[in-house]
């Protein structure tokens, strides 16, 4: 039995081929690039997403009828788990691009399909999330983008922030105050924004060491005109659009925390098969032995509860709790285990030639997208009562 086995079986055969040809893909040249451009402190080279696009990956969980593939959720999250074994930023960051293609091709409207879909699914256009800024990202009352309307269309002001694929997507999805008519009032509301720097837009890298591959930038616009069909979900849909997916890239990212967990394990271990001290194996030495046991028993966990949370997320049963869990537990497994894996190998493991250095340096973000760690408790802290209370009040005697 393989360590995915129990995702796989829940599969059809044709989501179950997908896996096997995106872990084709990402074998060999693909992984051997990731670990020498992490090694030059450079992102990967951005060709490779076209020929990810070229493979159909983009458009995964795009309807059949739209050019996709139409894959579940759990087939979603074994495709960025075999590029995540291979690299955490690549898959985090090829795969916030493919969500972008989701949510246009399938909660758009004809005219976004018409002016957006067939460049995101070639990979002409691509497209992320926008929601964060420099003073708010979990705290929503700080946001300040806002959207002025004019005659065809809005004008953007603002600066969001931390946005993965920032420094080379052609259209970002950004949330935005927008006064409503009558009253004055504002609420939220989200545009599909295309993106040409100049007068009006701009992009201000922000440098990660270690960790490139994300291409985080500050997006700043300044009375940036977007036209009436940018908008992509009205004002007052706006915000509940955007937490909609929270959940679900929360166990996105959890999966592929665990990927990168395994992956770094696999090769702890053999390495430890391999390297011999004192006249036997590391492996048979049993301090050594019990650290990476201790790895496995965690990672084992961390897996199964992140299966119980996509399960649920699949099913569209309530997953807020499960899936902040399933976050929190995979990020700290994650950033604790690859750690102890490269301190198993001593030096070596932290060299050019080995993926635990680049592992650890693009997990370790992990704990920052879709909320922190300390957010996330506080989300489990609230639902305590309700997922783990006494089924029914306690009555005094």
């Amino acid at each position: 039995m393989s360590f995915y086995d129990s995702y796989d079986a829940l599969l059809s055969p044709e989501e179950r081929a997908l896996v096997a040809a995106a872990n084709d893909f990402c074998r060999g040249e693909f992984s051997n690039h990731l670990l020498d451009s992490h090694n030059r402190s450079q992102p990967f080279d951005a060709a490779w997403i076209g020929k990810w696009a070229q493979a159909g990956f983009l458009g995964l969980q795009t309807p059949r009828h739209l050019g996709g593939h139409e894959a579940s959720f759990l087939c979603k999250i074994r495709v960025a788990q075999t590029m995540a074994e291979h690299g955490f930023a690549a898959a985090f960051a090829i795969n916030n691009l493919q969500g972008s293609v989701t949510r246009v091709a399938c909660s758009g409207s004809d005219k976004h399909r018409e002016e957006l879909l067939e460049g995101m699914l070639s990979g002409t256009i691509l497209c992320a999330p926008a929601m964060s800024e420099p003073a708010g990202g979990s705290d929503l009352s700080a946001m300040t983008t806002r959207a002025r309307r004019v005659d065809g269309g809005w004008l953007i002001s603002g600066t969001k922030s931390w946005i993965t694929n920032g420094q080379i997507i052609q259209c970002a999805n950004v949330l935005s105050r927008v006064s409503l008519p009558g009253d004055g009032t504002e609420d939220f509301a989200l545009f599909l924004v295309p993106l040409t720097d100049g007068a009006t837009f701009r992009r201000e890298e922000i440098h990660m060491p270690g960790a490139s591959s994300f291409r985080l930038s500050h997006l700043v616009f300044q009375d940036h005109f977007a036209p009436d069909w940018s908008l992509f979900s009205q004002p007052g849909q706006g915000l509940r659009a955007s937490m909609a997916s929270v959940n679900a890239a929360r166990v996105h990212v959890a999966a592929m925390c665990v990927a990168s967990t395994r992956a770094a394990l696999s090769e702890a271990v053999g390495y430890a098969q391999d390297r011999k001290a004192f006249g036997q194996p590391l492996i048979r030495h049993q301090g050594l032995a019990w650290e990476l046991a201790e790895i496995s028993l965690r990672l084992e966990a961390a897996n199964a509860l992140v299966l119980r949370a996509a399960i649920a997320v699949q099913s569209g049963e309530p997953a807020l709790t499960l899936a902040a869990q399933a976050k929190k537990f995979a990020v700290d497994v994650a950033v604790w285990g690859i750690d102890q894996c490269l301190r198993a190998m001593g030096a070596t493991g932290a060299s050019a030639m080995h993926r635990l250095a680049m592992l650890s340096a693009e997990a370790r973000l992990a704990a920052f997208g879709d909320g922190t760690s300390e957010i996330l408790l506080d989300r489990i802290g609230k639902g305590l009562a309700t997922e783990y209370g006494p089924s029914s009040p306690i009555k005094e005697i």
